[in-house]
């Protein structure tokens, strides 16, 4: 605190006031696997991702809940289990991350940090296409919760703790869907060499198909279909073709591009497919440097 006196006037110190700002316990979590997530009826070990971070401004730890029992889906996942990602790797790695277990190893966060932990579930066997099958996470500040109450003593290095808005927890709704669709791709080459051989040599031609194919029951919406060039190639301008005709290079009003999305990657949208629909073919071309 700081002040000033005009000249001429007297005054004498008085005590040192300190100031001590209370901690703010507040933890958000968020999911970070597009949901719902297509599964098969029966199917084990499905996965979703979620992040738990503490918004607040202190080292706070927390209590996870994984709940497959939710109202307004038609069916409940079964045989529900949380890991802690040990090793900042953001990916699920058997084995290696821990099974989360209540009361022994609740994780730890420091302010303004982040933990990633992964919900795997099974799908219970007799569901049918669109059925869809909810869990919630939630993350419990084990400092207190309730909106604004005051925890004495309770925050970092003896200071007060306050909840805040979020109630010292937060609840988050991730989800399966059961689907039969499945997109496959086969990918072949024709190698024409300069000589009219199918040697594949610098200044060879290599021809590149790709027949997408949708099957199942319903439809793939926004399908994009991409492929990076191999290396020591050059694409061939003006030879993407799609069912037969032409697709400009440049991304613009038609389906695909050649580096305009991507650079050195063939691009094309297909946009929503019906399952049992008739296959995609792609067709681009290269050379070899």
């Amino acid at each position: 605190m700081n002040w000033s006196v005009g000249p001429g006037t007297s005054f004498s110190a008085s005590s040192t006031t300190q100031f001590v700002v209370d901690e703010l316990v507040n933890v958000v979590v968020t999911l970070q696997t597009v949901s719902p997530v297509g599964v098969l009826s029966p199917d084990t070990n499905r996965q979703l991702t979620f992040l738990i971070s503490n918004t607040g401004n202190g080292t706070d730890s927390y209590t996870l809940l994984l709940d497959p029992v939710q109202g307004g889906d038609q069916f409940d996942p079964t045989n529900a289990r949380l890991y802690l990602d040990s090793n900042g790797s953001t990916a699920y790695e058997p084995g290696v991350d821990a099974l989360y277990q209540p009361g022994v190893n609740d994780p730890t966060i420091a302010a303004d940090g982040s933990r990633l932990v992964f919900a795997l579930l099974d799908i219970p066997a007799g569901r049918v296409n669109g059925d869809v099958g909810n869990v919630i996470v939630r993350a419990t500040s084990k400092t207190g919760t309730g909106a604004g109450t005051i925890v004495i003593g309770g925050g970092d290095a003896g200071s007060d703790a306050v909840i805040g808005a979020g109630a010292g927890m937060s609840t988050v709704l991730g989800g399966f869907l059961v689907s039969d669709l499945a997109v496959s791709i086969v990918k072949t080459a024709v190698v024409l060499d300069l000589g009219g051989g199918t040697t594949p040599a610098p200044g060879s031609r290599i021809t590149y198909t790709l027949q997408v194919s949708v099957t199942g029951t319903g439809s793939v919406a926004n399908l994009v279909v991409t492929d990076p060039l191999p290396p020591f190639t050059s694409y061939v301008g003006s030879s993407l073709l799609l069912n037969g005709g032409a697709l400009s290079d440049a991304a613009d009003a038609d389906a695909g591009d050649f580096g305009g999305t991507t650079a050195n990657q063939v691009t094309v949208r297909l946009g929503t497919v019906a399952g049992g629909s008739v296959p995609q073919t792609i067709r681009f071309a290269v050379t070899i440097n």
